[in-house]
């Protein structure tokens, strides 16, 4: 990515552009592990402002700052129905397996992330994330989270979605998230849909996931909240009964 006439040295910062006409720079003060799997390249860096940050190719994934922020968005309400069996689509930074790890009620979290290389650089590098995704009670499974849904079997007590931004708008195939969730997650499902900025899209992609959660759950809300570090307010889907 070009940025010519830049007052910084482009080899100590991750940029990222969210949207056209707008350039984000996140210095990296150590560079913690780069590489690229077959499916995207991965960054975790130590930044002043949020120490550890992780990017999938170049976007902002997760931050030791304000990681509570997005995990208390994300998992508190499906956490408080005290699930005992909960699905995890994504999730590959261990981030929502620790979350949901503290609560009593949940003995069993399956995780479905489609790039290991994900899972095993932040189990290397981000401090906690060993420990929940090598807990007993967790069981990860490396797959497509949409071919999971449409082939899996099992039962569980809630469904949390932790996809990344450039999936949340394949609508056919998070309707049949939604569908899964509804006739075998106990009726439960907590789902991360993105930014809500106009420039990304997000009031329509606020409004197409609305639109398709209510075709299989009796009630659904949109929470919307600021998390600093991606700069933006970020929202946050409920489904249940």
């Amino acid at each position: 990515m070009g940025l010519s006439g830049t007052c910084f040295n482009e080899s100590e910062y991750i940029v990222h552009q969210p949207y056209r006409g707008l350039y984000v720079a996140y210095h990296a003060r150590r560079v913690v592990y780069t590489g690229r799997s077959r499916y995207q390249k991965i960054d975790i860096i130590d930044n002043e402002a949020y120490g550890l940050m992780l990017f999938l190719n170049n976007n902002l994934q997760h931050t030791q700052f304000d990681s509570e922020i997005f995990n208390r968005a994300l998992t508190g309400p499906v956490l408080a129905r005290r699930p005992r069996r909960v699905l995890v689509l994504g999730g590959g930074s261990g981030q929502t397996v620790k979350s949901l790890l503290r609560a009593r009620s949940v003995e069993s979290v399956t995780v479905v992330e489609l790039d290991e290389e994900v899972v095993e650089a932040c189990k290397r590098h981000i401090p906690g994330v060993r420990e929940a995704m090598e807990d007993p009670r967790t069981r990860i499974i490396i797959g497509d989270a949409f071919r999971f849904v449409r082939e899996d079997e099992g039962c569980y007590d809630a469904l949390v979605a932790d996809l990344t931004e450039e999936l949340l708008d394949e609508f056919t195939a998070f309707e049949a998230v939604y569908r899964f969730a509804a006739e075998r997650c106990g009726g439960l499902c907590s789902a991360y849909i993105g930014s809500t900025a106009p420039q990304t899209g997000g009031p329509e992609r606020v409004r197409r996931h609305l639109e398709a959660a209510r075709r299989y759950f009796a009630e659904c809300s949109v929470r919307k909240v600021f998390i600093p570090s991606f700069g933006s307010v970020h929202a946050f889907l409920r489904g249940w009964g």
